[in-house]
């Protein structure tokens, strides 16, 4: 399978280099919204070295892996037939990590004992594309986060189809259990940022924890 490779400019040092594939779904090109959360991630604003990160849907590996490069130690996680990219990509940036990266298979819905204890941060790039999806996405969200669990979602927001409809049903969802806050488009990196690209930073209801 041909494969293509998309640099990210980093703001400390060489750029990541990405490969990509020309065929095969929606997880094997680094989307918009991964770029922007990515380049958002090297602003500072939310403190990565030493942390454990989980990325979901984690595609290319892009937004993990440049955490990865500031300091965190990261799994990045997608379906069984993109490991393999996943791996590559890794291998490629190795010499850029300061923290840490390893990719695992996390099947959204799915028993997710092997990332316990829960995460400082996961990280979603692109997630909310499918109806089928959702509450599947929604339940491994409920069973990843503890009470200090930071979800930094970013999704472009589309307006063909199907698409304003999920992502209302998924926002609504997630309020049930989560506090949203959207992040304003002055805080995302300068370069990097669009007005129909949105980052949320998601937590859980405090009340959903036993005291």
């Amino acid at each position: 399978m041909a494969g293509f490779v998309r640099e990210l400019e980093r703001r400390g040092g060489p750029a990541l280099r990405l490969e990509q594939r020309a065929a095969g779904g929606v997880g094997c090109v680094v989307w918009d919204a991964a770029l922007v959360l990515a380049k958002f991630l090297e602003t500072g604003a939310c403190p990565l070295a030493r942390r454990d990160v989980l990325e979901l849907g984690a595609g290319t590996g892009a937004v993990g892996i440049m955490a990865a490069t500031l300091g965190a130690n990261v799994t990045v996680t997608d379906l069984e037939e993109l490991q393999e990219l996943l791996m590559v990509n890794i291998e490629n940036n190795k010499h850029l990590v300061t923290g840490s990266v390893r990719a695992k298979v996390l099947k959204w819905g799915e028993d997710v004992t092997e990332f316990q204890p829960p995460p400082d941060y996961i990280l979603m790039a692109d997630c909310i594309y499918y109806e089928e999806s959702l509450e599947p996405l929604l339940k491994t969200l409920k069973d990843l986060t503890g009470p200090n669990t930071c979800v930094l979602c970013c999704y472009e927001q589309r307006t063909m189809g199907k698409n304003p409809e999920i992502e209302r049903k998924y926002f609504e969802l997630l309020q049930m259990d989560f506090e949203l806050e959207k992040i304003p488009l002055d805080e995302h990196d300068e370069e990097y940022r669009s007005e129909d690209i949105h980052i949320v930073n998601i937590r859980r209801k405090q009340t959903n924890f036993p005291s």
